[in-house]
């Protein structure tokens, strides 16, 4: 009862730890109580009739009681207790159970008083005790079946190898319950068949099949209480025995100062103990037991550490630090798989002597499915009698070649980063149960940590390459900036000379045209008149794109000169319209205009506005066909606002935002009008621009008429300034 205890005080929450306890529990009831009975008769002076007939009731509590709890055990231990199917049947088998305590309790029906036999005494069997007897046969079946299913249901062989290891256990535990139904051979005795009890003999074996499964399957781990016991006694004798030594000598050579020595001797041995138990504590854990250590302390350190720190090899060594302390194994590596997870990588090695840095493991898929892919430890003392090809293989490579002792899965999610390996412990004792739950809990922890680690790695690595690979690219960008700048540079030079040569004949030619239109050589005949006409206008184009040229050449060489003036912007536009009339008037469209009827002076260069307002009212007569043109011009605010509306054929969405782009036109504009350059709104958008202004168009569709505006400030504000910055 006192094993079952210490482990339920050790693992509160295990229900196996619990269920364990009472069956220790309600053996010691079965058997404290034959105890009683085989006493001898001195013992048992008063009321005797009346104590063994209390007692032939607690005997039989106890025997009731512990087929369902068995029962309950074996379902729990084989991972049955979430079927609906075993937990319906093991509530059925708990209300037998409490029917006959019942019966047991109120009634003489299981047990009626007691038999005296000449050596002792047994509880009498009542009417219905028979039939308790086959409900304990049935039991037992049960169990026995349950456990077999078990094993029969592991199916393939990957999760054959999961719990081959457990069904060790099961084997043990199997056994154990046959010798402990064998006990319940003394309930001939309550049939009046005299019997001397041996059921105690049955229960030592039992007992001692479930040390052995302790000490070799780590059913259950009791061996820390003993352990640590034996160090407290070796310690307190170590503490009592000088002082014992030193009070005889003392008593022996200083007879008067025997008070005072027994004092001092107190005190010394009351400050030594302490000392001397944390020292032989020590010992023991590294070099006999390695199971002394306190487990929430060290994952409670680990646990600190890793969070201190994301680099790989300080957080190896943390790790090997900590349960270095703990377990005192000779040797712990750090494997972790790569890209393709074929082949194990070593990350970190103390201690191991592996032939190469690369351990292939691409044939061992079924043992990770079967171990570390759930996080199950692999514990090789327990693989080595599972008589499977790939398992011997697995345990001859890592075990026999490699030395390796515990391999802990390191999983984050569902991915698989590598595993723990663990060499043997200097004492050559087992990995315990308790080292095993240690290892569960940090593995989780060490994953997440070694993940962060190679991210963190990784971060640096790609950090580095970006820096190397920006400043690459950075010198590739500021020379081709340079190259392009030359041939930019070289662009606007060339069309600056060209334009200038283009500029002096093109003057001339338009000068003798118009010359010649006038009259000034002579009357011509209308068909000469009609076609010089043509030419005097074509000249005219030329001489408008040669002067665009020039103006963004000198634009982006920064070499446009703006000559700022007080000026009414309503004469401009007056003036503009006016000159423009006469196309409008040819095309047979109106050109509408109603000038504001006060000034509306800015600070402009007026042949540069001059040169934006022709350009957008001429654009406006050109692309309309039908209806014709509003000019517009009014102040707002502190600015004056000018528009030209038309009713041609308006502009596209998605022809909005290129239009004041360099060498930009409508999708259908060259139909209408295919001799415009797409330079007149880009060099019209740097004009009103270096006047502080802004220039836009709006439109609701194709056919639908369009929009051109500018504004520009009004003369009380801050004068404008140059492309380059400086003010006029």
């Amino acid at each position: 009862m006192l094993w079952g205890l210490y482990l339920y005080i050790k693992n509160r929450t295990s229900p196996l730890a619990r269920l364990f306890f009472f069956i220790c529990l309600f053996t010691f009831f079965w058997q404290f109580s034959f105890f009683v009975f085989f006493s001898p008769v001195e013992y048992i002076v008063k009321n005797r009739d009346l104590i063994l007939n209390v007692f032939s009731k607690i005997c039989y509590f106890g025997i009731i009681a512990l087929p369902v709890t068995f029962f309950h055990f074996t379902i729990v231990f084989t991972e049955n207790y979430k079927k609906i199917k075993y937990k319906i049947f093991l509530g059925v088998v708990y209300l037998i159970s409490l029917i006959c305590e019942v019966l047991l309790i109120f009634t003489p029906y299981l047990v009626n008083k007691y038999i005296q036999y000449d050596f002792g005494v047994y509880p009498k069997a009542g009417i219905l005790n028979p039939f308790f007897w086959i409900f304990v046969a049935i039991m037992t079946f049960f169990v026995v079946l349950a456990i077999l299913n078990y094993s029969k249901s592991t199916g393939a062989l990957s999760k054959n190898i999961r719990i081959k290891s457990k069904k060790l256990q099961i084997r043990s535990f199997l056994i154990a319950v046959i010798f402990y139904v064998f006990s319940s051979v003394d309930a001939i005795g309550d049939y009046g068949i005299p019997f001397y009890p041996a059921g105690y003999i049955f229960i030592l074996i039992f007992l001692f099949i479930i040390g052995y499964a302790i000490v070799s399957y780590r059913l259950m781990d009791i061996k820390l209480v003993l352990r640590k016991s034996t160090v407290y006694i070796i310690s307190l004798v170590l503490t009592l025995v000088p002082p014992v030594v030193l009070k005889y000598l003392g008593l022996y050579f200083l007879p008067k100062y025997y008070g005072w020595i027994d004092i001092v001797l107190l005190m010394i041995a009351v400050s030594l103990f302490s000392v001397l138990r944390g020292r032989v504590y020590r010992f023991a854990n590294k070099y006999l037991f390695t199971s002394l250590y306190d487990s929430k302390k060290v994952i409670a350190g680990l646990s600190e550490h890793l969070s201190t720190t994301l680099v790989a090899k300080r957080l190896f060594s943390f790790i090997y630090k900590s349960l270095r302390g703990a377990f005192h194994m000779k040797a712990m590596a750090v494997l972790t798989f790569d890209k393709k997870g074929e082949n194990l990588l070593v990350s970190y090695n103390h201690g191991f002597e592996p032939s190469s840095k690369r351990i292939p493991v691409s044939e061992y898929t079924k043992i990770y499915d079967s171990f570390l892919k759930h996080d199950k430890i692999i514990i090789f003392d327990e693989l080595k009698s599972l008589d499977v090809p790939i398992i011997k293989k697995f345990v001859k490579e890592f075990n026999g070649r490699l030395g390796v002792e515990v391999l802990v899965p390191l999983n984050v999610k569902d991915k698989a980063i590598g595993v723990i390996a663990f060499g043997a412990k200097e004492s050559g004792d087992i990995y315990n149960q308790e080292d095993i739950e240690v290892l569960k809990v940090i593995s989780s922890q060490v994953a997440i940590a070694l993940e962060n680690a190679t991210l963190y790695e990784q971060t640096k690595k790609f950090n580095i390459k970006l820096t190397k690979e920006v400043s690459r690219a950075t010198a590739d960008l500021q020379q081709a900036n340079t190259e392009l700048r030359k041939l930019d540079e070289a662009k606007s030079e060339f069309i600056s000379i060209a334009s200038h040569q283009l500029r002096t004949p093109l003057t001339v030619i338009k000068g003798y045209v118009s010359m010649m239109l006038e009259g000034s050589f002579g009357k011509l005949a209308p068909t000469v008149d009609e076609n010089l006409y043509k030419v005097y206008e074509s000249n005219e184009r030329l001489i408008h794109l040669v002067e665009n040229l020039l103006n963004i050449s000198r634009i982006e060489s920064g070499r446009l000169q703006f000559n700022f003036a007080k000026e009414d912007l309503t004469d401009t536009v007056a003036s503009v319209v006016e000159e423009l009339s006469h196309t409008s008037e040819m095309k047979k469209i109106y050109l509408k205009y109603s000038p504001p009827k006060e000034q509306i002076m800015v600070d402009m260069d007026e042949e540069k506005i001059r040169q934006v307002v022709i350009n957008l009212i001429d654009n406006a007569i050109k692309y309309t066909k039908k209806g014709g043109v509003t000019v517009s011009l009014q102040k707002q605010a502190d600015k004056a606002y000018f528009c030209v509306s038309d009713s041609g054929m308006g502009i596209a969405e998605k022809d909005l935002p290129n239009l004041f782009k360099k060498f930009s036109r409508g999708k259908d504009t060259s139909i209408v009008h295919t001799e415009g350059t797409g330079l007149g709104l880009f060099v019209g958008k740097m004009m009103i621009e270096a006047h502080k202004g802004k220039i836009w168009a709006e439109s609701k569709g194709t056919a639908q008429g369009s929009k051109f505006c500018f504004t520009i400030p009004l003369i009380n504000k801050q004068p404008p300034k140059t492309l380059e910055g400086k003010v006029v």
